[in-house]
């Protein structure tokens, strides 16, 4: 766990300047798109099929393969539960939602009727894809811990790094404190003290303290897409989209710790320093933090289908970088029970305190650019009996960067740092998708997808283990010129997430949780065919 080292560390800092970390553009970045119920039901295996309108967002060149104009929409249910385990503790919580998935229409004409061979029709496409839902809600728990979120705002302090947001809100409302000795210059938190000698800093709470996070997320990325295609003898399909972005997401964490045991566990060699230096002491604090942030971007697609044979299909996808503007709000709270210490004859006394509050609101812009995408797709057809499918999916996370909207020397040096931070902590992944269909009649068919996604850290990173998988079925039916699809998606994401880290620590006193995330995904699609 050492070489979390210097990637928590510069990430930490990075939030601290700024709001953003490593696993915003992650965020940003990563597309868990489900789309059409028989997408869902593949696992979005769709880069060489085509005529499906979540194809288009994955090979553009899917648009030439439609025969005729189509009308399609997607309505869904999603319900997600997050289990953790922190210091040995499982806890869980859950969220429902329903997501629109999609709306597009598609329109096919054919320059001359009845032809075979050159250009056979062109076609036309407008609509929205949802590309991720971050609707989530995890809860975390552990006892009699040994360490403080305050202990990264220490250790930030010690550093140098200072923001009114996070340390210094904390070091305005007594919750670090500079150390009391003349001649040293770094900082103490509420839950420790000084020992006779000065270079030691000592944890109070003799049977540590509880700890307890909530962290709420909601909001989507989004295509409003518009795509072109022709297709040239039944054998080459081309196709080009282009994608307006959005983005949205709000995020609301609430991070509590209390003493194990309230004040009487704390050591009396805590007591007596904190009476003699006349400071307080702590029963517990709450640490807030709510960020909202909004965005828009544009991006281009372009994608080949190559039918070798009527069976076979090979697909070729390249999705350019998506250049975001981006917005944030966001806010920062404490509040905290405090109690007083005083010495009568010569020994502390504990009497009632009071509340400490202070809160942060602050709006920040900048601009972002995802990493390029490669898309390679193949599928074989069994005539009218059913299919097999399977993409291939290249992205290098490494090349995400933020890029800052004003040229301030300090905004310069905040960006590089950040991208710095995301070049050391990302690479290139390599992500699987399998989908398989089966028609027992003209009218009806059956369908099942699986797909495995490779962590984007590097190897040795502390989250590189992080796991992230997709099993999935659905079936539909055709009927004269409408169709419906059902589909079902299972996400399974395991990911190891850090509540915070401080160098000066034992490993074994800030361990990160273990989350465990499924999302089911029910999904119908409606379409109609002219």
């Amino acid at each position: 766990m050492k070489k979390i080292i210097a990637t928590l560390t510069l990430a930490s800092a990075v939030m601290v300047a700024s709001g953003q970390t490593t696993e915003d553009a992650l965020r940003i970045s990563q597309d868990k798109p489900s789309g059409t119920a028989r997408s869902m039901a593949l696992s979005g295996a769709m880069g060489a099929l085509g005529g499906d309108f979540t194809s288009i967002g994955i090979n553009p060149a899917g648009i030439a393969v439609y025969r005729s104009s189509e009308f399609t929409f997607t309505p869904s249910l999603q319900y997600t539960k997050t289990e953790s385990d922190y210091f040995g503790i499982i806890s869980s919580d859950d969220k429902f939602s329903l997501p629109f998935q999609q709306i597009g229409f598609v329109g096919t004409y054919r320059p001359i009727h009845e032809v075979s061979s050159g250009l056979i029709s062109t076609h036309f496409g407008i609509g929205y894809s949802r590309n991720n839902s971050f609707s989530r809600r995890s809860f975390i728990q552990g006892n009699g811990i040994q360490s403080s979120l305050l202990d990264m705002f220490v250790d930030q302090a010690n550093a140098g790094i200072w923001d009114d947001f996070y340390n210094g809100l904390a070091n305005e409302h007594y919750l670090i404190d500079a150390h009391p000795e003349e001649g040293y210059s770094g900082h103490i938190h509420g839950f420790e003290y000084v020992g006779e000698n000065p270079d030691n800093i000592f944890w109070g709470p003799t049977n540590g303290i509880n700890q307890s996070r909530i962290l709420t997320e909601s909001g989507s990325t989004g295509d409003f897409n518009l795509s072109f295609g022709a297709n040239f003898s039944h054998k080459l399909y081309v196709g080009a989209t282009l994608g307006i972005a959005t983005f949205n997401f709000d995020k609301t964490l609430s991070h509590y710790e209390e003493v194990n045991g309230g004040w009487q566990s704390y050591s009396y060699n805590y007591l007596y320093f904190r009476a003699l230096d006349g400071f307080e002491g702590r029963d517990d604090f709450e640490f807030r933090e709510k960020i909202k942030t909004t965005g828009a971007g544009i991006n281009l697609k372009t994608g080949i289908i190559y039918k070798p044979t009527n069976e076979l299909r090979l697909g070729l996808a390249f999705h350019s970088p998506t250049f975001y503007s981006f917005d944030d709000e966001f806010t920062t709270m404490v509040e905290s029970q405090y109690f007083d210490i005083e010495l009568e004859n010569n020994e502390p006394v504990v009497y009632d305190g009071g509340v400490d509050r202070g809160r942060r609101y602050g709006e920040f812009s900048y601009n972002f650019r995802t990493p390029l995408k490669a898309v390679g797709s193949l599928s074989y057809i069994f005539g009218t009996k059913g299919l097999i499918s399977m993409d291939y999916e290249y992205t290098d996370y490494s090349s995400m960067q933020f890029k800052s909207k004003n040229s301030t020397l300090s905004d310069i040096q905040s960006v590089n740092a950040r991208n710095s931070a995301i070049n050391n902590t990302f690479r290139a992944t390599h992500n699987l998708r399998f989908g398989a269909e089966y028609r027992p009649t003209e009218l009806f068919s059956l369908r099942a997808g699986y797909g495995v996604f490779q962590s984007p850290y590097k190897e040795g990173h502390f989250k590189n283990k992080d796991k992230h998988q997709t099993y999935s079925a659905g079936f539909g039916f055709r009927m004269d010129n409408m169709f419906v699809d059902f589909g079902y998606m299972l996400r399974q994401e395991k990911e190891t997430y850090s509540l915070y880290y401080a160098s000066h620590l034992n490993d074994e006193d800030q361990m990160p949780a273990q989350l465990k995330t499924n999302r089911h995904h029910f999904g119908v699609t409606l379409g109609w065919r002219f």
